[in-house]
């Protein structure tokens, strides 16, 4: 396999069966990292979306290269036409855009028919990332949420670390805003959440709610809409 794949190494003139040949293998390299990513992430509003362009950009790339070979013009050009288009999509998550980048490595690999490498080398990513999945670095399948909660006295601090620590896997305080006015306590206290099970949500709004801690925000980090 190895000695086929070092037949396409030095090509200046692909025929069009080669060509072919060269995006199906990005293609299922680049869906093989997108399947990974599935099984490995929460499933959000977005998902659908970003594994399709997980699965869509190593033909871009593909393209790409292929369209550049050895022309040093050609390249430029290409570069500069590329600096028109404003890409206004936000990676709240870091790990998002390695699986791009792993996509995008993938399409380069390709096209510059360096299959060898694209095929191992998606094979290696996949194999590290389900396995990071099984270990303490890894959230699971649980969403990161955001909390606002609004009290208006200081003993509902505890009611809600004990709350926090009830429902939760994972919290933390990220910010603290003194919203009363001047002589009255009211207080908006920020939190990034991972609950123990996503689906208590209501629950634990509930129960906020029954001691007097106003639920402000209950939001889902990878949706666009705010859920209250």
């Amino acid at each position: 396999m190895q000695d086929l794949f070092s037949l396409f190494s030095k090509i200046e003139n692909p025929t069009t069966e080669m060509v072919i040949f060269t995006f199906i293998v990005a293609f299922l390299c680049s869906s093989a990292i997108a399947l990974c990513y599935y099984f490995t992430t929460p499933n959000t509003l977005k998902t659908s979306n970003y594994i399709q362009a997980l699965m869509l950009s190593s033909v871009i790339a593909t393209m790409i290269l292929q369209s550049i070979g050895d022309n040093v013009a050609s390249g430029l050009g290409i570069l500069g036409a590329l600096t028109i288009i404003n890409f206004r999509t936000n990676f709240k998550d870091p790990r998002d855009i390695i699986f791009m980048f792993a996509a995008l490595g993938v399409g380069i690999a390709c096209g510059s028919y360096v299959f060898t490498i694209a095929i191992i080398g998606t094979l290696t990513f996949c194999i590290l990332a389900v396995s990071l999945k099984f270990t303490n670095f890894s959230l699971g399948n649980h969403l990161i949420w955001s909390v606002r909660l609004r009290i208006k006295t200081e003993d509902k601090i505890n009611d809600i670390e004990l709350y926090l620590s009830k429902f939760c896997k994972k919290s933390s305080l990220e910010g603290i805003k003194n919203t009363g006015a001047e002589g009255v306590f009211t207080q908006d206290r920020d939190y990034l959440l991972v609950m123990n099970d996503d689906s208590e949500r209501e629950i634990m709004i509930k129960q906020f709610s029954q001691q007097g801690i106003d639920v402000r925000r209950f939001q889902n980090l990878n949706s666009e809409s705010t859920e209250i």
